[in-house]
């Protein structure tokens, strides 16, 4: 759907740009190799040109026509593209590098997973280029931030929900401890490894020699090596200082051998994995909401009946929140709801994505039908003829509110 968005904007532009920022390598590469396959394929049957497509890897390197380029050999191809054509369209795809590319002046922003970003990142690209007025700017989530539903309710952010999607199973999501781990959680990914099918075990932290021991937080390196004296050599380990973490993650996808992945958040978003039915998240009280559900995400993919994710903790912390929310809510919506009822939604117009700062907590509980209903009732207000309208009271609050601003 993104794309289709994209290329019907740049379409109708005599000359353009668009971006789309990822959060993660895995998942920008995975845009730029699906994008690139829908072009080649509308082509066959439409004969319309497309857009050149840039994949930067880096800040200092990139990819077009599936050959990888340097920055200074990219800029000569484009001078040349544009001296043979004034009226190029241009799509980037990228992650962070996007940001410090000064090439990169967008008519258009699309954020993926932009829970992953912070204000100011997401709002660096729609100020790159000064002499033009701000960029159109397009946001996706399955669970979006809490300040991300306060501005729809303001109309900030006009919201589009995709109640259903094809081919995602319900998957079963409880809680268990960790002094249990060594018999009922090692028993369950032994029982999904006997069916042939795949694990993810997912990890807070990466232990390095610098780290003092914390007998609480499980790293990649003690989990991939107590799961391994179990499993043998069907346990992989990646995380995001790994620089082979795409080929690990290949490994995990196309072999029959490797039925175990011990990993961060690094498979958080882009990672998809047909054969994977559990997911296994350890010491998960220190994970977001959104977070959670995002790497739940992972498995279901598939037409398996028994898709399982296993929110493994301390005893201590078995009466939290947000677990147990995970446990009896599946809706991406409905759990941002609850993100805004634990967290806040942060500053409107501030860089705090959460907090409670503002008044915005008495809409906690509303539907998606009921925020576009308040977006379209505010979008119909005439600011400018408030008293007119009978409208008396509202006027004296934004008086007043507009005041404290000129204020400060």
């Amino acid at each position: 759907m993104a794309f289709l968005i994209a290329l019907t904007y740049l379409k109708n532009l005599k000359a353009g740009q668009v971006c789309m920022l990822a959060p993660t390598e895995v998942l920008a590469y995975q845009h730029y190799v699906n994008l690139l396959q829908f072009c080649n394929n509308s082509n066959k049957k439409t004969q319309q040109g497309f857009p050149i497509v840039v994949y930067l890897s880096s800040k200092k390197n990139c990819i077009n026509d599936e050959v990888k380029l340097t920055k200074k050999a990219l800029e000569k191809k484009l001078d040349k593209l544009m001296c043979e054509d004034k009226n190029q369209r241009i799509f980037w795809i990228g992650t962070h590098s996007l940001l410090f590319n000064e090439l990169v002046k967008p008519d258009l922003v699309m954020v993926d997973e932009q829970h992953r970003f912070g204000v100011e990142q997401r709002k660096k690209l729609s100020q790159k280029d000064q002499s033009k007025t701000s960029p159109h700017y397009i946001s996706f989530s399955a669970t979006p931030i809490p300040r991300t539903l306060a501005l729809s309710i303001y109309s900030s952010l006009k919201p589009h929900f995709l109640e259903t999607l094809p081919g995602r199973k319900k998957i079963n999501t409880r809680i268990n401890y960790f002094e249990d781990f060594e018999t009922n959680i090692i028993n369950q990914i032994q029982a999904k490894v006997n069916l042939g099918q795949k694990v993810y075990v997912v990890c807070p932290r990466i232990e390095t020699d610098q780290e003092e021991p914390n007998e609480e937080l499980w790293s990649t390196t003690l989990t991939a090596r107590k799961l391994g004296k179990v499993f043998g050599d069907k346990v992989l380990e990646v995380h995001g200082k790994k620089a082979e973490k795409k080929e690990i993650l290949d490994e995990f996808k196309n072999s029959m051998e490797k039925q175990i992945l011990v990993t961060t958040t690094v498979v958080e978003v882009g990672v998809d994995v047909g054969e994977a039915t559990l997911m296994v998240i350890l010491n998960s009280e220190r994970f977001g909401l959104a977070a959670l559900h995002q790497l739940r995400g992972r498995v279901g993919r598939n037409d398996y009946k028994d898709n399982q994710c296993i929110l493994v903790t301390w005893k201590k912390f078995s009466r939290s929140r947000r677990l147990r929310y995970l446990c009896e809510i599946h809706s991406g919506f409905e759990l941002a709801q609850k993100d805004l009822e634990l967290r806040g939604s942060g500053d409107m117009y501030g860089k705090n994505q959460s907090g409670y700062d503002s008044e915005i907590e008495g809409f906690i509980g509303l539907g998606p039908e009921k925020y576009q209903q308040i977006a379209e009732l505010v979008g119909g207000i005439d600011f400018g003829n408030l008293k007119q309208n009978g409208l008396e009271r509202l006027e004296r609050f934004v008086k007043k509110e507009s005041s404290k601003v000129w204020d400060e």
